[in-house]
């Protein structure tokens, strides 16, 4: 995935379809850490796309979202090595609500897709209903939170939670 050149050269270029700076940070520090590079060596193009999904997001339609976003900025005329693609939605486990971040990216060297998620934090069942009908941004704000790190604790953020779901689909690229 990674190209070969020189001290302070692009060793890495990529497309991200968003125009979110949260998460254009954590993409771009996730391919920082995991490769070892440094971000002024990574050159960057991004757009906001539509996912073609709804507006929240809910189970399967987060990981379809990730994939239409990756696939509509593949089709842009740029050269890549890595697009990328991310939903936040709701996940649903054991009758419990998650939101997660999801991270869909295309390996144009070898030609596949690679998926990652990060940690997701629980939505109160009795509140389910203000997030399927406002969305998540909107319940938190009624619930006095306008940063996800005011939820979570300072070392974490929207843009740390993308860092993490790109560096674990980074790293399915190892097996």
């Amino acid at each position: 995935m990674m190209r070969t050149s020189t001290e302070n050269e692009i060793k890495m270029k990529v497309e991200i379809a968003t125009a979110s700076h949260e998460k254009i940070l954590g993409i771009k520090t996730a391919i920082s850490r995991f490769f070892k590079i440094q971000e002024s060596e990574i050159e960057i193009h991004y757009q906001g796309v539509k996912s073609r999904v709804s507006k929240q997001p809910f189970e399967e339609e987060i990981y379809r979202g990730a994939l239409n976003r990756v696939n509509t900025i593949r089709n842009i005329e740029r050269d890549a090595d890595l697009y990328i693609g991310c939903e936040a939605g709701i996940e649903v486990f054991m009758r419990n609500f998650f939101n997660v971040q999801v991270i869909c990216i295309f390996d144009k060297k070898n030609h596949r897709y690679l998926w990652g998620k990060s940690a997701g934090w629980q939505i109160p069942n009795r509140d389910i209903w203000m997030v399927k009908k406002y969305g998540i941004n909107e319940y938190l704000r009624k619930n006095g939170i306008r940063k996800t790190n005011k939820l979570l604790g300072e070392n974490y953020s929207r843009a740390e939670l993308v860092a993490q779901a790109t560096e674990m689909a980074l790293a399915s690229a190892k097996l």
